[in-house]
């Protein structure tokens, strides 16, 4: 039974990893270069609000030239959200680098791929750069391969509606007026956008643990959704059904919890969730 609860409690985790969630993003990374450009490891730390992202990264770096050791690598760049389809983005980028003592400009387009509510996601970046020497400028490919974990933090122009707000202690504000859509019709998009993601990041559950049992199923249903300016809180319950590998008995447990969404132009994206 204990293993049984534990299997439970880790699909349902995989939805609360991202804790609380607002509009900027804080991502943390790890990546390489794979021979295209110097960068053998390296870490990255940005913060993103909305499409507009920015990074610095610090990496050890190959000299290049037998017998000569490597050294380090520091930089930062300027991304663009480019354009956005469940879990994938794709972003166009520009930055400066210092290699090996040499300044260095970079430009190049980048691939994001997350789960909803998964705080981890994986990136590809491929671009030209352009290395300053003594003689005379060198051009060539650039390509970076990562994974971020992203953290969610307090909007940066406001914060989240406060626990009271949740249980419907607040006025809902409209939407944009560009939008043209009635408070009821935003309060459903939110409501089915929370569903969705919570049907994504378990179904993503179920793949990562799918050697502990031999059926699983869920069901999500949403009930109240909370709007607070650009922020959005949708109250729901999450019902898991498994059987695990060696039982023919299934097990069955409910569990409610609140999604939280940031509007996106005239839509929402989820950012978190927290089991209640």
């Amino acid at each position: 039974m204990k293993r049984m609860k534990w299997m439970m409690a880790a699909a349902l985790g995989a939805l609360g990893l991202s804790g609380a969630a607002g509009a900027a993003d804080v991502r943390l990374g790890l990546n390489s270069s794979l021979g295209l450009g110097c960068q053998v490891v390296g870490v990255r730390a940005g913060v993103q609000e909305g499409r507009l992202g920015v990074h610095a990264q610090g990496a050890y770096c190959l000299s290049g030239v037998q017998g000569q050791s490597g050294g380090v690598a520091v930089g930062a760049a300027v991304s663009f959200d480019l354009f956005r389809s469940g879990g994938l983005t794709t972003y166009a980028l520009a930055g400066a680098d210092l290699l090996n003592g040499n300044a260095a400009l970079h430009a190049g387009l980048g691939l994001r791929y997350g789960i909803p509510l998964i705080p981890v996601e994986g990136y590809v970046e491929a671009g030209v750069q352009r290395v300053s020497t003594v003689l005379q400028p060198i051009v060539g490919p650039r390509l970076a391969l990562g994974v971020n974990y992203k953290v969610n933090v307090a909007n940066l122009q406001g914060t989240l509606p406060a626990r009271g707000a949740a249980l419907g202690e607040n006025t809902p504000a409209p939407a944009p007026a560009e939008c043209k859509v009635t408070p009821e019709q935003d309060a459903a998009a939110a409501r089915a956008t929370a569903q969705s993601a919570a049907e994504s990041a378990l179904s993503a559950a179920a793949s990562a643990y799918s050697a502990g049992f031999s059926s699983f199923s869920f069901k999500v249903s949403t009930s109240n959704a909370v709007i607070s300016g650009n922020s959005a809180q949708v109250s729901g319950s999450v019902t898991i059904t498994l059987v695990p590998r060696g039982s023919s008995t299934p097990v069955v447990d409910t569990y409610s919890g609140i999604v939280t969404l940031v509007r996106e132009d005239c839509g929402w994206v989820a950012t978190g969730y927290r089991q209640n």
